[in-house]
């Protein structure tokens, strides 16, 4: 509790101000409190997720809230990460060696390939979020998407290096043990959390991070040896940490609708 009560204040600011486009006041240092509370920037993120999903329900239903919980996370992140995606497809896409690709993710022009896995990626958040939220009171699990996607760039700052040009050449120096060893900490006590809330999902709602830092984890190895230590792999690896947190959330939730039409 006292590591969780140190990252609030200072860190939590310079830790929004590196994740969200959210106005911070003064300039905060990216230290390793910093690094340790993206997991606590992520459960700020998905408290709004999830209040966007209430209002979007009595609004107009699942999909109207999938939609409402997309744009306010725009709102928020600025569409950080997504840059992300669509750098790693086009690299993966060139076939170019690793100490040649990064002139192709340094074009600010995106390419076919980076388009398609924009629109899939964003096609994707949007069908994984309706299906979460249709489900009779598990739309609270969404807010462990987010904070999923925050702990693996911590996971990932951790264990790679990027280049030394690279926005993210700061904070992989922060990164140490002991801040990762916190960020597990904040997002463990938001998956309790979120299962106090949800009772009947509290199982999935350990194993879908639990199987978002496996994916990643893989993930990320693969792209390290084709595209090298690039900082747009960390914006698509928190993507795609979310996106695999929903989407074993949407099984899990299929599965309960199913338990639900036949009691």
């Amino acid at each position: 509790m006292k590591a969780l009560r140190a990252l609030t204040g200072a860190p939590l600011r310079a830790a929004l101000g590196f994740l969200t486009v959210l106005p911070v006041r003064g300039r905060w240092p990216l230290g390793r409190a910093a690094v340790a509370a993206f997991p606590l920037v992520g459960l700020v993120i998905g408290s709004v997720w999830a209040a966007a999903a209430f209002l979007g329900l009595h609004i107009g239903g699942p999909l109207v809230a999938a939609a409402l919980v997309l744009a306010i996370d725009f709102a928020i992140t600025g569409g950080l990460h997504l840059d992300g995606v669509a750098d790693t497809a086009d690299g993966l896409a060139s076939h170019r060696p690793p100490d040649r690709v990064g002139e192709v993710m340094k074009d600010p022009r995106i390419g076919a390939v980076g388009a398609a896995a924009l629109i899939t990626t964003l096609i994707l958040r949007f069908a994984l979020l309706a299906a979460v939220i249709a489900t009779p009171d598990s739309w609270p699990a969404i807010a462990l998407a987010p904070v999923a996607g925050r702990l693996a760039l911590v996971c990932l700052l951790r264990t790679t290096r990027p280049r030394s040009d690279s926005l993210a050449n700061g904070p992989a120096e922060a990164a140490t043990g002991g801040a990762l060893a916190v960020a597990v900490i904040v997002t463990a006590a938001a998956a309790v959390a979120t299962a106090a809330i949800t009772p009947e999902a509290w199982p999935i709602t350990v194993a879908s991070i639990a199987i978002a830092m496996a994916v990643v984890h893989t993930t990320a190895r693969y792209w390290n040896r084709r595209l090298g230590p690039a900082g747009d792999i960390l914006g698509a690896a928190a993507i795609l940490a979310e996106i695999t947190t929903l989407a074993v959330l949407a099984g899990s939730c299929a599965r309960l609708m199913t338990v639900y039409e036949h009691v």
